[in-house]
């Protein structure tokens, strides 16, 4: 089967129309569940809204605590990192002290 080249216009704007329609009474059917369960009366689009602060909300929650997993990983790479390079000063200043000492011994 293969879709008419007429309809791919009317598939994409019937779709478009069934999905607006569909996030009226989507909030329309969560406020009412939500009254039914215990909560209070609130319109659907006020749901609607709320909803979308407290998704921005987690969504920049999430974004800090990775941003936070990232601070964190460079500031122990940046620890692993100075960790590597004292122990190679070291190495090199230890190499001078037995010269040194092999001098004396002479």
């Amino acid at each position: 089967m293969q879709l008419a080249e007429t309809d791919k216009t009317l598939l994409a704007t019937t779709k478009a129309d069934v999905e607006a329609n569909w996030k009226i009474k989507k909030w329309g059917l969560i406020a009412t569940e939500m009254e039914k369960n215990g909560g209070g009366k609130y319109p659907a689009d006020f749901l609607q809204k709320e909803w979308k602060k407290m998704d921005a909300a987690r969504v920049a929650a999430e974004e800090a605590a990775a941003g936070g997993e990232a601070l964190l990983a460079a500031a122990v790479e940046a620890v692993e990192n100075d960790n590597g390079n004292n122990e190679e000063e070291e190495e090199v200043e230890g190499e001078g002290e037995e010269e040194e000492g092999e001098g004396d011994d002479e």
